[in-house]
């Protein structure tokens, strides 16, 4: 998803490599064939196409972090406020590159700078510490009023309908999200309960072009202990599961997405009553969650108040700094 100085410079040798390639074929050819010296002018345009989201990238991720969005980050994800400088850093690189690739549009209702924030961390959480991420499977998102029904509408969808899904047939390509879950998956914590990251679970599982619980990019030994963990799991009979929530069992897709929010939301839980399950996830998303987190524990039970020391450290209020940019920014 960030481009870095090894990805650009790999980058730019493979578009001077291919368009040299192209250049020299228009040469020899147009010995033969006069006409064929026109494909020198095709050097360039290869050129440019190989580069130009790696060239829209850099130009993004050097933008100034809009204040909204920063104050939106600090006070709503738990994740991003326990990380370090660096760690911030890269957050707000990826969050900008995410929203300038990824459509977010609402059905029947607003898409504001929250919405749009949280989204986008949804989308990063499960994959900050990958070092060369694509969501390459996903072109929009759809925010959703309410939950909705299996014909994708929402005014008639049963109290307790879906809440977010991956869309599959006509609708690939696109996520669609409940905008109260997911709101709710980051006003509530320690809940296990973030539809966002749930859902981001799935294209993570589904990046190999198949989502079935089983991530790309696990070193084999750890693919034989995920791959053995979950056959054991899902084969216990219904009483003698464990604390992972009852939806998790309905298959091996969903079991994986469920752990993933265990994972980011309780992993001290986790990691207390299952201190195996919580090492493989760890290896498997290459981030210690209870490690980064541990420190905002007090933080994670109960949201700022009005009349906190603002999180930025600027010495005033939380509602005369953060809360009133955040605010701002959701009104646009």
């Amino acid at each position: 998803m960030l481009v870095t100085t090894t990805s650009n410079r790999l980058n730019q040798r493979w578009a001077w490599g291919l368009s040299a390639v192209v250049a020299g074929v228009a040469l020899v050819l147009g010995f033969f064939f006069p006409w064929a010296f026109l494909g020198l002018l095709l050097a360039p345009v290869v050129y440019w196409l190989l580069r130009r989201r790696c060239w829209r990238r850099l130009a993004v991720m050097g933008r100034a972090f809009p204040d909204a969005w920063e104050a939106i980050l600090r006070s709503r994800v738990v994740y991003y406020g326990a990380l370090g400088d660096d760690g911030r850093k890269r957050f707000r690189q990826m969050v900008m590159v995410f929203l300038d690739e990824t459509r977010i549009t609402g059905v029947r209702t607003d898409v504001d700078d929250t919405t749009r924030v949280l989204v986008a961390a949804s989308a990063i959480i499960p994959v900050f510490r990958f070092e060369d991420w694509e969501y390459s499977r996903l072109g929009e998102v759809l925010i959703y009023p309410a939950s909705f029904d299996d014909s994708y509408r929402s005014d008639g969808a049963e109290p307790r309908g879906t809440l977010g899904m991956v869309g599959t047939g006509h609708l690939n390509g696109v996520m669609i999200l409940s905008k109260p879950a997911l709101l709710t998956g980051f006003d509530i914590t320690s809940d296990k309960l973030n539809v966002g990251v749930h859902e981001f679970a799935h294209l993570v599982d589904g990046a190999d072009g198949s989502i079935d619980g089983v991530p790309p990019g696990m070193p084999a030994e750890t693919y034989r202990e995920w791959i053995t963990w979950v056959g054991k799991e899902l084969g216990r009979p219904e009483g003698e599961r464990s604390h992972i929530r009852p939806y998790g069992y309905t298959n091996e897709a969903e079991y994986y997405a469920v752990l993933t929010e265990y994972f980011f939301e309780a992993p001290e839980v986790l990691e207390r009553k299952n201190p195996e399950l919580y090492r493989l996830l760890a290896k498997m998303f290459r981030q210690d969650s209870l490690k980064l987190l541990g420190g905002a524990k007090g933080r994670r039970k109960r949201r700022l108040g009005r009349n906190s020391p603002c999180p930025c450290e600027s010495g005033k209020k939380f509602k005369h700094c953060c809360l009133r940019r955040a605010t701002r920014g959701a009104a646009a």
